[in-house]
């Protein structure tokens, strides 16, 4: 998973930026998604980055988008004791 790094802040910002212009061709809107999907481990980063209301600031919504912690189901192997008594 990636870190948030002060490189990896700017440019996942600047992207959000581009997208939220409005003046970027289909295959740059693609292009910005693909690595904004890379770049972010929040699967559903969209929803908050782009069709949230009110909007966002792009820093909050990076900043958010590694807040996302996935549920792991399955929980520990049968050897091991689920508390300590």
């Amino acid at each position: 998973m990636n870190q948030l790094t002060p490189a990896v802040l700017e440019e996942a910002v600047s992207l959000i930026h581009q997208l939220r212009s409005h003046r970027l061709d289909e295959a740059a809107i693609s292009e910005a998604g693909v690595r904004l999907n890379a770049l972010l481990p929040d699967p559903c980063w969209f929803d908050y980055t782009m069709d949230h209301v009110p909007e966002l600031p792009a820093e909050d919504a990076v900043r958010r988008a590694f807040e996302y912690r996935p549920i792991i189901l399955g929980g520990p192997p049968d050897s091991s004791p689920l508390c300590n008594d």
